[in-house]
């Protein structure tokens, strides 16, 4: 089986596949898309014109949920999604509020487009205030079981909330005291920390 990730450095989506790729210990090839070929020849690849992308085998996928679900779909071990219902919709619940919600509005093309009158260093900061304005409503409802996200194990929310966390952290902004308790109580097991990317 042939495994390549396109990749950008910074690309949170992209670290959040890769962080399973390495969890589930499935090799691949990590291929860097500069940010010149998102507009040109990687567009024959993902017609978006986003990373990540994955190629398995000749078939590519995009977006990093749907990446995600297929990788869990075909790799089951060490499973991401919880043992039971309660706990997969919970963890759905997390990834897509950190996806569409977070992730989205704070992207450098979508802010592009809609603020193109702010210099970069003030999109760092809108980026990183409302990466953290998002984390402060999410706080009231994760690691209520225990220092994961969701339920009593590691989790694909896991990568998710310490995945765009250390986006804000990049943009600037202060460490949150829960969040950073967060990410010590996940590192703390060795098989999370050896497979996070970028650590």
């Amino acid at each position: 089986m042939e495994v390549s990730l396109y990749s950008a450095k910074g690309s949170n989506s992209s670290e959040r596949v890769e962080w399973v790729l390495n969890f589930k210990g499935i090799h691949y090839d990590r291929i860097e898309v500069r940010s010149d070929e998102l507009t040109t020849t990687y567009l024959d690849i993902n017609p978006f014109g986003y990373v990540p992308a994955l190629r398995v085998d000749g078939s590519v996928f995009s977006e990093s949920m749907a990446i995600i679900e297929y990788l869990e779909e075909r790799f089951p071990h060490p499973g991401l999604f919880g043992d039971n219902l309660n706990d997969k919709t919970h963890i759905r619940r997390v990834c897509e509020y950190v996806n569409s919600s977070i992730h989205s509005p704070q992207n450098r093309t979508v802010l592009r487009f809609m603020r193109p009158e702010l210099d970069e260093t003030s999109k760092r900061e809108l980026r990183g205030d409302w990466i953290m304005s998002c984390l402060a409503k999410l706080s009231t409802s994760i690691c209520c079981e225990s220092g994961f996200a969701v339920g009593s194990s590691f989790s694909v929310a896991d990568i998710f909330v310490a995945s765009i966390y250390k986006k804000a952290l990049q943009h600037g902004c202060a460490r949150n005291d829960f969040y950073d308790n967060h990410l010590l109580n996940i590192r703390a097991n060795d098989h999370v920390a050896a497979s996070e990317p970028y650590a």
